[in-house]
């Protein structure tokens, strides 16, 4: 049952230029032959296919305004048995139809076994030539919308006027308004982003200056253990008398050793600030206290952020 095979026959259409037009794109055909074919009173245009084949055809055929049906192939019911004849005892004498010696008889008609154009079998070969035109269709040029056969798969189908061109702009279009997003995104994800990674390169930077400072201050401490005097000035400790960077606009020693940091104010938010190293003697050992100055506490290190308020 699964292997059912199917015809699809044109039936006798009115001719009509349109219709002859549709049918002679639809199968890459002449015009005249297309009129040919409308005129028959039936022309098998695809034989023994399947279903869905066949309804592909109907369907395209159809919409193209030719009449057309599908006929499904029924096999050949089994041979019958002829009866059994009876002998029949008396056989009358009959003349038999020909005497075999006589010549043969000439028969009164003899048929032209002569091939023309108009001809059956051409007519037949041509027909071959058709279903295989047929065959050769490009899958892609049937109309994904409604199964039409098109010129070509970037042609508008003439049926329910698909267009795959629209398709594909629309499609573009799409493309293009993601991009769009995309890109929206990453600027406000920048917008966003942007000042955290400023003050963090603040920071960075900040704090790795700093070390000029904490050098200096252990160079005092080494000073005032080797000879028990506490600086007043640079020039005391040995030191020069300007000490600065990128970062720091001077590192001065003051009354009791006592270490001033200036920090220049566009390494900051436009204004100097200050953070200062006092020492003092704990068990024989000499500290230093940073708390001190008007650092802002989220560029201080952090042994000098005790008891300093966030402002």
């Amino acid at each position: 049952m699964g292997n059912k095979k199917y015809n699809v026959t044109i039936l006798q259409t009115q001719t009509s230029e349109p219709v002859i037009t549709q049918l002679s794109k639809l199968f890459k055909i002449s015009t005249e032959k297309a009129q040919q074919i409308l005129q028959k009173d039936s022309f098998i245009i695809k034989k023994e296919t399947d279903k869905i084949t066949a309804e592909k055809f109907h369907k395209a055929i159809s919409a193209a305004g030719v009449n057309c049906k599908i006929d499904e192939i029924v096999e050949e019911a089994e041979e019958v048995a002829l009866p059994e004849i009876e002998e029949i005892e008396n056989v009358a004498k009959v003349k038999p139809l020909t005497d075999i010696t006589q010549p043969d008889i000439t028969p009164l008609h003899q048929e032209n076994t002569k091939l023309s154009l108009e001809s059956r079998p051409l007519e037949k070969n041509n027909t071959a030539n058709e279903e295989k035109k047929i065959n050769d269709i490009n899958p892609e040029n049937f109309c994904p919308e409604c199964g039409t056969i098109r010129a070509s798969e970037d042609s508008i189908c003439i049926h329910c006027g698909y267009d795959p061109q629209e398709l594909k702009q629309g499609k573009t279009k799409a493309k293009i308004i993601k991009a769009g997003i995309i890109i929206l995104l990453i600027v406000i994800t920048m917008g966003i982003a942007f000042p955290f990674y400023q003050q963090y390169a603040k920071q960075a930077q900040i704090e790795e200056d700093l070390k000029l400072a904490f050098d200096t201050r252990n160079q005092v401490t080494e000073f005032i253990q080797k000879t028990n005097f506490w600086p007043n000035q640079n020039i005391d400790a040995n030191l020069e008398k300007r000490i600065s960077n990128r970062t720091l606009k001077s590192v001065v020693i003051g009354k009791n050793a006592v270490i001033t940091t200036t920090i220049y104010g566009h390494a900051l938010d436009g204004t100097e600030q200050t953070l200062i190293f006092t020492p003092n003697i704990l068990k024989g050992k000499i500290v230093w206290n940073c708390v001190k100055g008007t650092l802002k506490k989220e560029f201080r290190p952090e042994i000098c952020r005790k008891h300093v308020p966030n402002e």
